[in-house]
Order: structure tokens, then sequence, then C-alpha cells
């Protein structure tokens, strides 16, 4: 791990894209792919917890070119 993203915490999630990723891409070459995630409690309240994602990198390439709609672990 480099010292710019040794203060980044990291989490794990499990969930369902609410729709399809939108990607983008600057002049400088970067792309950033940007999606909701639904991921649902482990109770049985059947309630469901929303993200917003942004991906930066090779990372957001990967998810724009295999991320669905209602697609779970797509990559």
């Amino acid at each position: 791990m480099n010292n710019q993203t040794a203060d980044i915490n990291h989490i794990t999630l499990v969930g369902r894209a609410g729709k399809d990723p939108e990607m983008r891409y600057f002049e400088s070459g970067m792309v950033v792919t940007k999606l909701t995630l639904a991921v649902n409690r482990p109770v049985k309240d059947g309630q469901t917890d929303w993200f917003d994602i942004e991906i930066w990198g090779k990372q957001a390439e990967i998810a724009g070119e295999y991320v669905k709609k209602r697609c779970i672990n797509c990559y």
C-alpha cells in the first residue's frame, strides 16, 4: 500500500447495482465510474441501504464494462 491510500478506510460491500454505471473519461486519460449499490441488511426487517460508489482508474474501466443493473458479484 502506498502513502496516498494509507489513510483511507477500506470496506467490502456485497449488493446489487441499482442502475447501469456511468463512465466518464477526462482529457488526462483518467476514467471515473459512478454507480449506486443496494445492500440488504442482515436482519429480517427487509430494509435496503443504498450507497453511491465512485471508482477511479483501471478498476473504473472494469466496473463500467462488467457491472450492469441488478448485477451481483459481476467481476
